[in-house]
């Protein structure tokens, strides 16, 4: 199966007892640290559906392009004479008469096109749909590991900081009794 071509993050773990999880921890970098996770969760994400997105752009052009080859070898050594609209440019088309194509030429990118025999080019486009396909799956699973990981982060964030504000109401409330002792006195 094909994968996202990303350096994998290691998966978010809740934390579930705070108080030992903050043992010998100064409060302020372990919220730095989590948000600096939250972040890099958020960063994978957007990565994520940028591939995504260029996948899911690309997915129904292959599928447009192996249809056609389908189509040529379909009428292949027929005889029949096929009429086409082809795409020049985006929303620019041409008419075209075929008729017994052997070949068809297909672009790679970066400016490249390669001619290839009709069975080879269907042979390369399927391999090209069936790799586009297994990436948006591949895609969508790390997507929602992403998730995961970032709405457990978040929660973590959340406990941490309420920890802390537990902390300090204990504290003040140790404080405020040895205080309201004096302020009794008064």
């Amino acid at each position: 199966m094909a994968g996202t071509g990303l350096t994998p993050l290691k998966a978010a773990e809740f934390i579930e007892d705070v108080e030992q999880y903050m043992r010998g921890k100064v409060l302020e970098d372990e919220i730095v640290q989590l948000q600096e996770r939250l972040r890099s969760f958020r960063q994978r994400e957007q990565q994520l559906l940028l591939r995504r997105a260029r996948l899911q752009q690309r997915e129904p052009e292959i599928r447009t392009a192996l249809e056609a080859v389908r189509g040529l070898l379909a009428k292949k050594g027929s005889g029949e004479q096929l009429q086409v609209d082809f795409e020049l440019t985006e929303a620019i088309y041409a008419k075209a008469a075929l008729q017994d194509v052997d070949s068809v030429d297909l672009w790679l990118g970066a400016n490249v096109m390669v001619e290839y025999p009709l069975e080879e080019a269907e042979q390369l486009l399927q391999q090209q749909l069936d790799v586009c396909t297994e990436s948006l799956e591949a895609i969508t699973k790390d997507m929602e590991a992403t998730k995961d990981s970032v709405t457990i982060t978040e929660v973590s964030i959340a406990r941490v900081f309420n920890w802390d504000v537990e902390q300090r109401r204990k504290a003040k409330l140790t404080g405020a009794a040895a205080g309201s002792k004096a302020a009794v006195a008064y």
